[in-house]
């Protein structure tokens, strides 16, 4: 019986301690109030977190955190702190977009006037000519007929650079460009039949581009946006457009390839006496630099 008495006792104690440790240890947890140097709320919480005990508390407001924990744990919490709470690294990111454009055209023509009598003439006009082109000329009186033939290549290029400054972790935007006037018709039918309108709207056309960096050590990982809308020479009003959206990481100060487009194209021009033939192609690429300022 006296041994039955015993272990009913130990396990009243064990049962009583069960209750008891809770208590105890939210009597330890104290308020404190931390003020932030450096970084905003959303950049510390998320961090901090984690490492928040059981049955502690942490929030915050403005630049003040609110830490309720055991002594320990809020040692421990303000040693993450110090590592997370520092300057925020100034970056410059800078972004280039090429554009290289080549194009060759073979072709041949005849062209000039053929004088038939005293009362007409046959006249064919030439079709163009260029550097690269072999003449030949014949006449007989007032006749003359010209024959070409030629090679004709052609090439372009052209880029531009947009630099931004930000911090780490912060958004940065930056567009350069100008506003064209484009017509706009517009036909609106009602009730007293249809009325033509006609205005004037003003389309954005540029290159720039948005980005979010985060350093690592001497690593950076970005989220970037580059555009660029240029003005098409095939007609009035319309626009050449590149869009590109991805996430890179390299080392600060290297040059990264983004991405790009590459096009081509066959074309034919015809007429009476001429013909010619020819290729053309562009490509474009987009090369993104971080650098860390002092």
């Amino acid at each position: 019986m006296s041994q039955r008495r015993g272990s009913s006792a130990c396990w009243r104690w064990l049962l009583w301690l069960l209750f008891l440790l809770p208590a105890l240890a939210g009597a330890q947890q104290e308020l404190e109030i931390i003020s932030l140097r450096h970084r905003p709320l959303d950049q510390v919480l998320p961090a901090l977190r984690p490492l928040l005990e059981a049955g502690g508390t942490l929030s915050g407001m403005g630049d003040q955190l609110f830490l309720r924990a055991s002594r320990a744990n809020r040692e421990q919490i303000r040693q993450a702190l110090a590592a997370i709470d520092t300057p925020a690294r100034r970056l410059l990111i800078r972004v280039s977009q090429n554009r290289q454009a080549v194009s060759r055209e073979q072709g041949a023509g005849l062209s000039g006037q053929v004088v038939l009598d005293r009362h007409g003439r046959v006249v064919q006009p030439a079709a163009g000519s260029g550097s690269g082109a072999t003449r030949i000329e014949i006449r007989r009186g007032d006749s003359v007929i010209v024959g070409e033939a030629g090679d004709w290549r052609g090439s372009g290029s052209s880029g531009s650079t947009q630099a931004v400054q930000v911090i780490d972790g912060g958004r940065a935007f930056i567009h350069v460009g100008q506003s064209l006037p484009v017509p706009l018709r517009q036909l609106v039918v009602g009730q007293r039949g249809a009325v033509l309108s006609e205005t004037v709207v003003y389309r954005d056309l540029g290159q720039g581009f948005y980005a979010q960096p985060r350093l690592v050590g001497e690593r950076v990982t970005l989220e970037i946006s580059p555009q660029a809308d240029l003005p098409a020479q095939r007609g009035y009003g319309s626009s050449d457009t590149q869009r590109l959206s991805t996430t890179v990481s390299g080392r600060l100060g290297e040059w990264i390839e983004l991405g790009g487009s590459s096009q081509q194209a066959d074309f034919t021009r015809q007429g009476n006496l001429h013909g010619s033939a020819g290729q053309a192609s562009e490509r474009r690429s987009v090369w993104l630099q971080v650098e860390e300022l002092p």
